[in-house]
């Protein structure tokens, strides 16, 4: 049976929590924690991250958000809010599009429901072929520092921990997935459940720009963008980042 790493935190509306590329559940520490004050908060492992087993290369990011979606159904988690960084939010879309009306609500956190534009996929194809030659530590040293407005931030070195424990074959195959996910334009501008859009004002891989695109599709949208980070809310500005989930999650769950 396929199984799903994760931690339960708290009581009171379901929270799932979704990472991003390089990470796992980890990346919630301390954020998770002060929302288990008010809901019941899942953070989980991706397949291939942390304590999840990988998925059969190749694989899809559809794939992914089965698997996940039939997790959420084995541990009955009923009716929850499902919250995803960047690659976390590729997935929350994939496993809405196809459960969504078992979901009370879904967050991007710092994520896009665009498809990878033509320039992306060939920066795409650039780490998959530099990973290959080189192995992950030297994709990571500059990886990682990337994901921050301040190249100083002491987040940094807790983040580059996790994102060393990324196997090869994990970083390799999500890199190619996410390079051929499909749009999720039109699921969002259908979406009828409410939808939380965050984002970074200096934010390099989901640009401010684009967060206020997606705001417009989405018909129950709501859009925040925090000023002053880049890539890491939960990190950057985690006081400001955890307002606005716990209202979001406050909201959509009653």
């Amino acid at each position: 049976m396929e199984s799903i790493f994760y931690r339960k935190l708290g009581k009171g509306h379901p929270l799932i929590l979704i990472h991003g590329f390089c990470e796992t559940h980890e990346i919630w520490n301390g954020f998770a924690d002060q929302l288990s004050k008010k809901f019941e908060v899942f953070v989980i492992d991706l397949p291939g991250f942390g304590g999840s087993p990988l998925l059969q290369a190749p694989f899809t990011l559809d794939q992914v958000g089965i698997q996940v979606c039939h997790w959420v159904a084995r541990e009955k988690i009923a009716n929850p809010v499902v919250i995803g960084h960047s690659l976390g939010g590729y997935v929350t879309l994939a496993m809405a599009a196809r459960e969504g009306e078992k979901f009370a609500g879904i967050g991007l956190f710092q994520s896009t429901a665009f498809p990878d534009s033509e320039e992306r996929k060939a920066s795409r194809n650039k780490v998959i072929e530099f990973v290959k030659a080189h192995g992950i530590d030297p994709y990571i040293d500059t990886f990682v520092p990337g994901l921050f407005l301040d190249k100083k931030h002491p987040a940094i070195p807790e983040v580059d921990r996790i994102a060393r424990k990324t196997l090869k074959e994990t970083l390799l195959g999500y890199a190619a997935a996410m390079r051929d996910r499909p749009s999720s334009v039109d699921f969002l501008k259908n979406c009828r459940k409410p939808v939380l859009i965050l984002g970074g004002a200096h934010d390099t891989i989901v640009p401010a720009a684009v967060t206020e695109q997606i705001g417009q599709l989405a018909p129950q949208s709501k859009v925040r963008l925090i000023e002053n980070i880049g890539h890491m809310a939960m990190y950057e500005s985690r006081n400001e980042a955890l307002e606005i989930v716990e209202e979001f999650v406050t909201k959509s769950g009653h």
